[in-house]
């Protein structure tokens, strides 16, 4: 039985079990609609963030590569790029146009990349900074263990292994696997943003 008010007046429904059926079908395919709009986005906000905890992961990983690429490279000036490219030009003799275009190319991308180098190991170090400040701020010891460990596995000059950290740390490695595992998250964070 439904109702309506109309000018103070109740005015009364009668509803068929059929009626009742569709009207409960219908609200609960709606329901469903929404219930897999709100799950897809919450599994969307997931994945994301799994992705950069993911590629937080990667970077620290490949810190201790691109700081050793990094060191053995001479870091040349403008001049000595210059210099570089006549140098190069002259050996070539001949094609000069399409030689210095390639030349320069050449020049300017292994530049533009090693830059790119210098600006994550930057962003790496930086990140790993503001997580170091914020476990001391913390002044939880389980913090702390959490950035040792961290920076142990990956920011160190000697790389530890997961046995060696619980070892140092005096913990298991399922707990240095545990903490690792918050630390990408609160470094990913820093590193990548929200």
């Amino acid at each position: 039985m439904a109702a309506d008010i109309i000018d103070g007046k109740i005015s009364m429904y009668v509803l068929t079990q059929e009626q009742i059926n569709q009207i409960a079908a219908v609200a609960g395919e709606e329901a469903l609609k929404r219930f897999c709009t709100e799950q897809a986005k919450h599994d969307r906000k997931r994945a994301r963030q799994e992705n950069k905890v993911s590629k937080t992961k990667k970077m620290l990983s490949s810190y201790r590569r691109i700081k050793a690429t990094l060191s053995d490279e001479a870091e040349f000036t403008e001049e000595e790029q210059i210099e570089l490219r006549w140098k190069f030009i002259q050996d070539l003799m001949g094609n000069s146009k399409e030689a210095v275009t390639r030349s320069e190319r050449m020049v300017n991308d292994e530049e533009k990349r090693r830059q790119e180098d210098l600006y994550c190991v930057y962003r790496i170090e930086k990140a790993v900074e503001m997580y170091r400040e914020e476990c001391e701020k913390s002044g939880s010891e389980e913090a702390k263990r959490r950035y040792r460990e961290l920076h142990m596995m990956y920011l160190e000059e000697k790389q530890y292994s997961v046995q060696e950290i619980s070892t140092v740390e005096n913990v298991s490695e399922k707990t240095v696997y545990k903490d690792l595992g918050i630390a990408y998250g609160i470094v990913a964070v820093y590193l990548l943003g929200i």
